[in-house]
């Protein structure tokens, strides 16, 4: 843009001069009645009058151009932010073909083959060669169920990318969201402990904590470190361990896959119409009695289940021997079967814990 500034001014400032010093001139004593310079006198007024008016103008120039360079500023201001805006549909629309590529893989509904590996190099995913994997699950927002977000609803998503945006940042570190939590990939030496692989997500975990203080949190880690080849198997893994400890063991820290043992095996049976029909015959009963009648008989079968003798459940339950004996009796009646053989107990051991999965 063109400027009107100090140079012009100084070229005014000289003309004043040179007019000054002619106007010096024709008023000098010894040219009075001088003709030629009497007119002269009279064009140098008349110039110094146009150079007076354009000076006007150029202070007028002058004040244009400021606004000029304000509406500039405000245009490259504008420009600026419409860049950034850019930038951010840009980097928001490849984190969800991220998100996308990983939740396939690690739901098992792609495989890693060839085409896998040329979308991964596309998308700039660079997955270690060995690695952990962990699910945080969250579980709730601002001590509310997450469930119950709605209102907050674009706020709960905005820390979430912003986390998984985060945790992509570390070298090491694949993340994404997955399901009402997020997944992460961490790098693993091979021959890793399992004491190694829990301090691992222990760790992770209080940096969560950190930036996610808004969130209950329950993280699973699969039961051992693998390769891409068994990617949606440690993904499996990961994401029931976190699921099962949340119901089974709230107060742990982490849950590992393997601590699950055998409930590992019933959790992913619990939600099925089988399931709820062998819950409903083995103590279906029993719960709708408790119901009617404001009982809880379902408590004292779960610690009967659970003891060796009815000498324990009588302790632990702070009632006398002779009150257990007598609930007993009373379930027996209500269930129509002994729960002292081996097979009866065990199915509704089976049935109590599909009935805690599904609750």
């Amino acid at each position: 843009m063109f400027e009107l500034g100090s140079d012009i001014r100084q070229l005014f400032q000289e003309e004043l001069e040179q007019l000054a010093q002619i106007k010096g001139i024709c008023n000098d004593q010894q040219y009075i009645d001088n003709e030629l310079l009497v007119q002269y006198k009279h064009m140098a007024a008349i110039f110094e009058r146009n150079l007076q008016s354009m000076m006007k103008m150029t202070k007028i120039s002058d004040s244009q151009q400021v606004y000029l360079q304000e509406i500039q500023h405000e245009l490259e201001r504008e420009i600026e932010e419409r860049i950034k805006a850019e930038e951010k549909v840009v980097h928001s629309y490849n984190r969800h073909r991220r998100n996308q590529f990983l939740l396939e893989l690690a739901e098992g509904s792609r495989i890693f083959d060839e085409t896998a590996w040329s979308v991964a190099r596309q998308l700039k995913l660079y997955l270690p060669a060995m690695f952990h994997v962990f699910y945080i699950q969250l579980t709730s927002w601002q001590g509310n169920p997450l469930s119950q977000t709605t209102v907050d609803a674009a706020e709960v998503q905005i820390i979430i990318d912003m986390m998984v945006d985060k945790l992509n940042a570390y070298q090491g570190v694949v993340a994404w969201e997955w399901g009402n939590g997020i997944g992460v990939l961490h790098t693993a030496l091979t021959g890793d402990s399992k004491e190694r692989q829990i301090h691992t997500g222990l760790e992770l975990k209080k940096q969560l904590e950190h930036n996610l203080s808004q969130f209950g949190l329950s993280v699973g880690t699969a039961g051992k470190q693998g390769k891409v080849e068994s990617f949606a198997l440690l993904c499996y893994q990961a994401k029931a361990a976190a699921n099962l400890g949340l119901r089974l063991w709230p107060e742990r820290e982490i849950h590992h896959y393997y601590d699950g043992q055998a409930y590992q095996l019933l959790y992913p049976l619990a939600d099925g119409q089988d399931a709820a029909e062998f819950i409903d015959r083995m103590v279906g009963k029993l719960i709708n009695y408790d119901r009617e009648n404001n009982t809880d008989l379902m408590m004292t079968l779960k610690k009967i289940i659970q003891s060796s003798n009815l000498k324990v459940v009588a302790q632990d339950m702070f009632l006398h021997h002779k009150t257990i004996v007598s609930r007993k009796q009373r379930i027996e009646s209500i269930l129509g079967a002994s729960i002292e053989t081996f097979e009866t107990r065990f199915n509704i051991a089976i049935a109590l814990h599909l009935l805690q999965f599904r609750c």
